[in-house]
């Protein structure tokens, strides 16, 4: 059982991203993935810094740096400085980051409901806690 669980997880990881992607297209949005994941991330803690971005995405620093910088061409996002540490500025969401991270989350809200479509909410539960207690095994 143990050896279908990398077969399994990847084939759900890749079929759910291929979906959204699949729509994020269609609905004409101009956004990479890491640009995804950089909205969510920021919306998640409100302001937040490049550096926790670095942390989440587990992006080295110049990485992210340039991702700030083509996000801030798209209008995705602004910076403030840090209040707490004048070293380094905030990143928010702007008018037009916080539409399109609405559209992202309608679309992905779409696919879940299909994707659980026949799962109890017990189910859900289970495989949430599951998944979170692998993911936190996987960071010791």
């Amino acid at each position: 059982m143990t050896i279908q669980i990398p077969d399994s997880f990847l084939s759900l990881t890749h079929t759910f991203k291929s979906c959204v992607n699949k729509e994020i297209r269609e609905a004409g949005i101009d956004i990479a993935p890491m640009e995804i994941q950089s909205l969510h991330c920021i919306n998640r803690i409100g302001s937040c810094t490049a550096a926790y971005i670095s942390e989440q995405l587990d992006r080295d620093k110049g990485q992210v740096a340039r991702l700030v910088r083509d996000m801030l061409k798209k209008n995705l996002i602004y910076k403030v400085l840090n209040p707490l540490d004048s070293r380094s500025h905030l990143i928010e969401l702007s008018e037009f980051g916080q539409e399109i991270l609405k559209q992202l989350l309608h679309i992905e809200n779409n696919i879940m409901k299909v994707m659980l479509d026949s799962i109890t909410e017990r189910q859900v539960d289970q495989f949430n806690s599951i998944a979170l207690e692998m993911a936190q095994n996987l960071k010791r």
